[in-house]
């Protein structure tokens, strides 16, 4: 019977407002559960309710679904305001946008820092290599002409191996003190011959390339983790007050320091060129829709706990009902605030990648003559925010078709 509903109101309602009625509908039956758990009226409402056949019910059901979806479609006129109070805009107070804004600020601070050791490291680490296996290179090609080998395993690179298959950091000086003892004895000892020094030998000086390469593999990764916490996490320096804040300043910092454009200017047109490419728009669509559907739990969430943390203890003496959302409420607040940033990184993704791909095309259908080069299309994009938002008359060619 539900799903009956479902489809008639989805012939009625749009997709995302019948999506979106579905954390309201969910937590005005978590509310009904309390108050049927601690009201004998209201019980008997609902067994009054169940109690009138199956027609009945089926219609008086529909009507309820219907004033969901209505109610739901008046608190979705608010869903930019009160995503915008998650983003930490609205406070109304410098001095506590500027406290909250402060732990981002530091954590900013430390990720530059850490992105700039790590590119150092691993630019450190690539010329070490190269340099490293010339050294061993041409000091394995001298121990060739030996055809004498008295090696003896060195601890300290087994050490080193070890560390490798334990997933461990190994630092440029570890490295540089093994290749420089091995390049030595590779010098003295030849590492062909069939014995068990000289196969240790050239094991060993193959290991050694390998834990080099592996210092560089997590080089490179810890860097990429680096800039892309830079990238997706932080407008520049442009710091919020809260994470989902700074994520909600990306994909406009992106447009602006990469093309010149202000995506809050010229967003609606590049909306409406990025709607003839279907399948992109409808993914859109899809991550804004998923974005709201959290934003409304966590809002619903928070509502609820507030209200039967405070209300609970007043009408009733349910400790148990009480304990529960107490201590399932704040938890439940937090995994949906989390989710909903990979949510909003993944909307923003999204974003940059409209204008990416559809910029030249909003030019195109404001008879803008496409751009030589990089460099003019800034200008382009420059020139046209001023025309649009400054009344500037400052002219340029247009395309007669």
């Amino acid at each position: 019977m539900f799903g009956t509903l479902l489809d008639k109101l989805q012939s009625i309602f749009s997709k995302s407002l019948v999506i979106g009625s579905i954390p309201l509908l969910a937590f005005l039956v978590l509310h009904g559960l309390v108050i049927y758990h601690i009201s004998d009226a209201f019980r008997a409402r609902v067994q009054w309710y169940f109690g009138l056949g199956t027609g009945k019910t089926a219609e008086l059901t529909m009507v309820l679904l219907l004033g969901v979806a209505v109610i739901s479609y008046v608190l979705s006129t608010l869903s930019v305001f009160l995503r915008e109070v998650i983003e930490g805009k609205h406070l109304h107070f410098a001095w506590l946008e500027d406290a909250l804004s402060q732990r981002y600020r530091e954590r900013l601070a430390v990720v530059e820092e850490n992105l700039a050791a790590a590119r150092r490291f691993r630019r450190n680490l690539r010329s070490f290599q190269e340099a490293s296996t010339n050294l061993m290179g041409k000091a394995y090609r001298t121990g060739q002409t030996t055809k004498v080998c008295a090696y003896q395993r060195r601890p300290q690179l087994t050490a080193l191996i070890d560390s490798r298959a334990a997933n461990q950091d190994i630092t440029l000086a570890q490295l540089e003190g093994e290749v420089n003892a091995i390049a030595m004895i590779l010098g003295t000892n030849s590492p062909e011959l069939d014995t068990d020094p000289s196969k240790n030998l050239d094991a060993d000086y193959v290991a050694l390339l390998g834990l080099i390469g592996y210092a560089l593999d997590k080089a490179d990764a810890e860097y990429v983790r680096y800039l892309t916490e830079s990238q997706f996490d932080y407008a520049g320096h442009d710091v919020a007050p809260t994470k989902m804040g700074n994520i909600s300043k990306i994909a406009p910092y992106y447009a602006s320091s990469r093309y010149s454009m202000n995506i809050d200017i010229f967003w609606t047109r590049l909306q409406k060129v990025a709607q003839a490419d279907t399948n992109f728009y409808a993914s859109l669509q899809d991550a804004k829709m998923q974005l709201d559907f959290l934003v409304s739990l966590i809002w619903h969430t928070l509502v609820f706990t507030l209200v039967w943390a405070i209300l609970l203890p007043l009408l009733t003496e349910a400790k148990y009902l009480y304990a529960i959302i107490v201590v399932t409420g704040p938890p439940s607040l937090w995994i949906w605030y989390l989710i909903a940033l990979q949510n909003y990184r993944a909307f923003s993704d999204l974003l940059r990648s409209s204008v990416d791909l559809y910029r030249l095309d909003l030019l195109k259908t404001l008879r803008i003559p496409l751009p030589a080069n990089a460099e003019q299309e800034r200008l382009v994009w420059e020139m046209l925010e001023r025309r649009v938002v400054y009344d500037d008359h400052s002219n340029f060619l247009l395309q007669s078709s």
